[in-house]
């Protein structure tokens, strides 16, 4: 177990004691001179190679080295970290001795444990460790690590190494206390420099403590006296009626309230107040005073009143804006149904000469005007188009709306439905539609997703096959629909636009769009809540999307 070596005697470990308390470092009152003139006096007179403080986490999980003395070196950089979970022995001695001397600490049951992670790498074969007791509880310890053949640990080293911990509980306890006064210091400089009444009363409700705000707030002059009043001194009828039926209630049985009051009530001072209070009891539960804090409201009650009106105003005019923007609305349909009437009554016209001509002097004309004739033909058409989209289009943006419970699959069901015999043309179609159900506008996402798929199929019919992939995810509290085919794409450079009236893909070879459809989808998302995009790479695929953030029934 090990032998005697003539180490330091009782004599030697008093005038330790007396070094350390006599010492500039401890008399400094500062925490980190202290402890290390604590550890450099216990590794000097103990003659042990490191003497570490270590303090224990909140909780206890861990010791976490603080300072530490290396006989070799002098003092050296903490930083090491023990694992109550790794040591459990270890941690359960500390919290039960008032030393833990374990001469051969590679054999002790205690810190066995200890052995491959921080004993041989450290080559340390004894251990005698001081858990520094603060407040009835250990908070850290005082480790003495012995390095070379084990030692036997005397009564009179154990005896020292307990001063050692009694020594770093009063530098923890000093630190503390600075930390304690420092954050009362610095409270105090808060209460006294608040805008704020910050004041304590006794449970009768007379006033004990104030701060200047306070004193300003009621009048009072900075040498007033305010034991002698009482907080209904400065309420009026109401606001007394409301201490004794509201206020003091809730703080004897809740101990808080918050609100507001009037202080001065039905004087020319009356002042609108917020109002904290709390009750503040000792540990047998018996009330010791009550807290408030007030804050004058008169600036902002100012302010909501004027803001009331400004309301007041701009609710009368939404009103009368939003009656015009209806009838606004009923006009423009009305127009745009009677321009489409009378554009459609001259187009039909066109459309029917032109049909005429070519049918009944087709082989009169020649080859460069029958050309013309057909060019008419198409324009008319094309014309007729765009007025059919411009009306779908206006329709869109006074449409009204009816949210209602909708099932995403039923809604590409009906929609597959609607197209079964252009996808029965030789297209390959995939789904791939998570179920669930959607608060919103059937016919407006319909709308969406019918536009998307026309697109897809006008656009992939030269594809070799055309193939066309219609998913369905949940999004957080919302979903996201996405149809994808494999035409000819567009330049990602005009994804912005595509979304605008009149604006076509940018592909040269299709020319039987009128520029309005994804203008129909955007503004159809847009009445959704919802968001529109794509994703295109040219020459092989195209995805559009719709995404609506909110809505999906849990």
């Amino acid at each position: 177990m090990g032998h005697l070596t003539g180490y330091a005697g009782l004599h030697d470990y008093n005038r330790a004691i007396r070094d350390i308390a006599a010492s500039p470092d401890w008399q400094s009152g500062q925490f980190a001179r202290q402890v290390r003139r604590v550890v450099e006096v216990a590794a000097r007179f103990m003659g042990v190679s490191r003497v570490g403080v270590w303090r224990l986490r909140a909780g206890g999980e861990a010791l976490d080295c603080l300072c530490q003395y290396d006989s070799r070196y002098g003092l050296v950089e903490p930083g090491r970290s023990l694992d109550a979970n790794c040591f459990p022995a270890y941690f359960a001695a500390l919290a039960n001795n008032r030393a833990l001397a374990a001469s051969d600490a590679l054999a002790d049951a205690r810190t066995a444990e200890m052995a491959e992670s921080y004993l041989r790498p450290m080559r340390i074969a004894s251990l005698l460790d001081a858990p520094i007791w603060l407040g009835g509880e250990v908070v850290g310890v005082v480790c003495h690590e012995h390095v070379g053949n084990p030692r036997i640990w005397r009564d009179e080293d154990i005896a020292f190494a307990g001063s050692m911990g009694d020594f770093a509980a009063m530098a923890m306890s000093q630190a503390r206390y600075q930390r304690v006064e420092a954050a009362r210091e610095r409270l105090e400089r808060i209460i006294e420099a608040t805008p704020d009444m910050v004041a304590i009363m006794a449970p009768d409700g007379h006033l004990i403590q104030m701060n200047p705000a306070g004193r300003r707030l009621l009048g009072l002059s900075a040498h007033a006296d305010i034991s002698s009043y009482r907080s209904r001194d400065f309420l009026g009828e109401h606001t007394t009626y409301q201490l004794d039926t509201e206020i003091r209630p809730a703080l004897f049985n809740a101990g808080h309230w918050a609100g507001e009051a009037v202080l001065r009530e039905g004087t020319p001072q009356a002042m609108p107040v917020s109002v904290v209070a709390l009750a503040h009891r000792d540990a047998q539960g018996n009330l010791e005073y009550f807290s408030v804090v007030l804050r004058d409201l008169t600036a902002q009650k100012t302010i909501q009143r004027e803001i009331e009106t400004l309301n007041h105003e701009l609710e009368a005019r939404v009103r009368a804006r939003t009656q015009a923007l209806e009838t606004a609305n009923r006009n423009l349909e009305s127009f745009a149904y009677s321009v489409s009437h009378d554009l459609k009554a001259p187009l039909r016209g066109i459309a029917g000469y032109s049909r005429l001509l070519a049918v009944d002097y087709r082989d009169a004309l020649p080859d460069e005007a029958r050309e013309y004739v057909d060019l008419i033909r198409q324009a008319s058409e094309r014309m007729d188009r765009m007025i059919e989209d411009i009306l779908a289009y206006s329709r869109v943006q006074v449409r009204e709306m009816n949210p209602a419970p909708v099932g995403v699959r039923e809604v590409v069901r009906r929609l597959l439905e609607e197209f079964e015999p252009q996808l029965r043309a030789g297209v390959e179609l995939q789904q791939d539609v998570e179920p669930g159900v959607l608060e919103t506008d059937r016919d407006g996402l319909m709308q969406i997703l019918r536009n998307y798929l026309s697109n897809a199929l006008k656009f992939s019919r030269r594809a070799s096959p055309p193939r066309i992939r219609i998913e369905g995810r949940r999004q957080g509290a919302g979903y996201r629909f996405a149809v994808t085919d494999n035409g000819m794409g567009f330049d990602m450079r005009y994804h912005d636009r595509i979304f605008e009236i009149f604006h076509r893909l940018p592909n040269d070879d299709e020319t039987t769009g009128t520029g309005i459809g994804l203008a129909i989808v955007a503004r159809a998302a847009e009445r959704l809540q919802g968001r529109v995009w794509a994703e295109s790479e040219q020459g092989k695929r195209t995805t559009f999307y719709f995404e609506q953030p909110n809505g999906l029934h849990p």
